[in-house]
């Protein structure tokens, strides 16, 4: 086996979310060939933005780029695909993606070294529906793409020492909009600045809110703990000057605003003024009940808590 020099290039890492709770629910044959449905069409997304597959190993998928460009569009365009896949989503699967760029070796059809893991390290770390990026990869991008991502912060990740700077590939409703997102600055000019209270805790939420996840899961941005609920239930997002609930559970939720109330199960509502959620079987349980306020206006919004 000849090793190659090193390379330049931006690996990419897709791993599916839930693989063993969609075992458990649909049985393996019929969890197997949707995750392998899955693979195949983020395989195919890959391939047409100049990507080469390395490799797939049980639900994850690891491929590499040599632009880094190609590499963020594949990953807003296999998040697009399980959404709008109406069996993926009938059955809430979706993945998490790691983006990271630089020096690879490449051995026997595949490639090695501390980009590999930093990039497969940024999957295990992101949420459903999330891409991390590293700053690596950020570095090797033009203003206009940096400007649809969002810093988050400094991560410590299993098996590296010491910290990276860890970002967010923001999403759009379109895939020409990739180079067309408002700046920040337009954003807060426009902006509502919304507030929620969930028992004893105040949550603040900006325009740069990408989601924030609800779910009896532990892992969920806000746990609420009740049996009607799904591990991964509901998430608040902003779109379009907009704060919105999209539910992708099983039982569904309820809305409560302007004086009436909603039910949304696997769809979508703008939320407006004051309200009260209640996921899943919850309604008139106050201990569950998630109050929410939308302030217009332009202020200067607070971090998320």
């Amino acid at each position: 086996m000849t090793e190659k020099p090193p390379t330049e290039l931006t690996v990419l890492f897709a791993d599916i979310c839930r693989s063993t709770v969609l075992f458990d629910e649909l049985g393996d044959q019929d969890a197997l060939n949707l995750i392998m449905k899955a693979l195949e069409l983020a395989g195919e997304i890959i391939t047409m933005q100049h990507g080469t597959i390395i490799g797939t190993i049980g639900d994850e998928v690891m491929c590499t780029f040599e632009s880094a460009e190609h590499a963020l569009i594949a990953a807003r365009q296999i998040h697009k695909m399980t959404q709008q896949n109406k069996l993926m989503q009938a059955n809430q699967l979706a993945m998490r993606l790691g983006i990271n760029s630089g020096a690879v070796v490449s051995l026997s059809n595949s490639v090695y070294g501390d980009t590999v893991n930093i990039a497969a390290r940024l999957a295990q770390q992101a949420k459903a529906n999330q891409t991390l990026v590293s700053s690596n990869t950020i570095d090797s991008i033009d203003k206009i793409l940096r400007d649809q991502i969002r810093h988050i912060g400094e991560f410590t990740l299993r098996g590296k020492a010491g910290g990276i700077e860890v970002h967010e590939l923001l999403e759009t409703d379109t895939e020409e909009e990739i180079t067309e997102v408002s700046t920040n600055e337009e954003l807060v000019t426009r902006s509502f600045l919304m507030t929620a209270q969930y028992r004893t805790r105040t949550m603040r939420f900006d325009p740069m809110l990408i989601r924030f996840l609800l779910g009896r899961g532990q892992d969920c941005d806000q746990p609420v703990d009740h049996p009607t609920i799904s591990r991964e239930h509901a998430e608040i997002l902003y779109r379009n000057g907009q704060f919105l609930l999209r539910d992708f559970s099983t039982n569904g939720s309820i809305v409560i605003q302007g004086g009436k109330r909603e039910r949304i199960h696997r769809s979508s509502i703008e939320l407006k003024g004051q309200g009260q959620i209640y996921l899943g079987r919850t309604l008139n349980q106050t201990d569950f009940c998630i109050e929410f306020t939308c302030h217009e206006g332009r202020q200067t919004p607070p971090e998320n808590t």
